[in-house]
């Protein structure tokens, strides 16, 4: 099993170096701008990590651009992610709506049990967790292939209470799902594909500073990948 998983990995990531950069698309540049690229791990690799404001021409196996239109995270390995990391940190008593929107498609080729795709996450100054991870799990309570919203519920880091929503099966073939993620004022909001599937009372957050991440940490073994046809930060 461990042959055939590295396998896998040499013929993907032989693959991701034929693609261009996410950057030459206009549409994505706004959420680059203001973002820097971890990967495989939070400390910065110069083999594959992107500094913040760097990404014009970047691009390599774990980020590319996939048909000339799709911005695409891939990674193989357990605690191993190629994630965006916005700069701008905030309050969820924030008066100013903080936001994500994004259209996306999450793969889960190999992956063993979980992978994360959005997140908002903490600075460190208290917690250093994140409130917030929408996932991809292949089977919990009972329900196989459904993306979750996994909610912290203390800002104390040797807590473990976590709310966990069910936001519905991931999307088949070639389809794609719509989220937005919102905070103000103490309250998080989270919609996929228009429907309202989150709206909680974060205030217990609110010695938090934090920022939004989106792409792919794995939990586990194995792979995936995740495409944005959209990807918007408002921070």
């Amino acid at each position: 099993m461990a042959a055939k998983s590295l396998s896998l990995a040499a013929l993907l990531f032989a693959a991701a170096l034929a693609h261009d950069a996410p950057y030459s698309l206009e549409k994505f540049r706004p959420a680059l701008d203001g973002a820097k690229l971890q990967a495989p791990k939070s400390a910065f690799d110069p083999r594959y990590s992107i500094r913040y404001g760097d990404f014009a021409y970047r691009a390599n196996r774990y980020f590319y651009l996939q048909d000339g239109s799709y911005m695409t995270f891939l990674m193989c390995g357990a605690k191993n992610r190629s994630e965006l990391r916005r700069q701008s940190e905030w309050s969820v008593t924030t008066a100013k709506p903080r936001r994500i929107e994004a259209r996306l498609r999450p793969i889960a080729l190999d992956a063993k049990r979980e992978f994360t795709f959005l997140q908002i996450h903490d600075s460190g100054t208290e917690a250093n967790k994140p409130l917030l991870r929408v996932v991809w799990r292949k089977k919990y309570r009972k329900k196989k292939d459904h993306l979750w919203a996994i909610i912290r519920l203390s800002d104390n880091r040797d807590a473990s209470e976590y709310e966990k929503v069910d936001l519905g099966p991931a999307p088949k073939g070639e389809r794609w799902s719509d989220f937005v993620v919102e905070v103000q004022g103490g309250r998080m909001r989270l919609w996929r594909d228009g429907r309202l599937l989150v709206d909680k009372d974060v205030r217990y957050w609110r010695s938090e500073r934090n920022y939004f991440k989106a792409g792919v940490y794995l939990q586990d073994d194995g792979c995936a990948k995740v495409l944005f046809d959209k990807l918007i930060f408002v921070d």
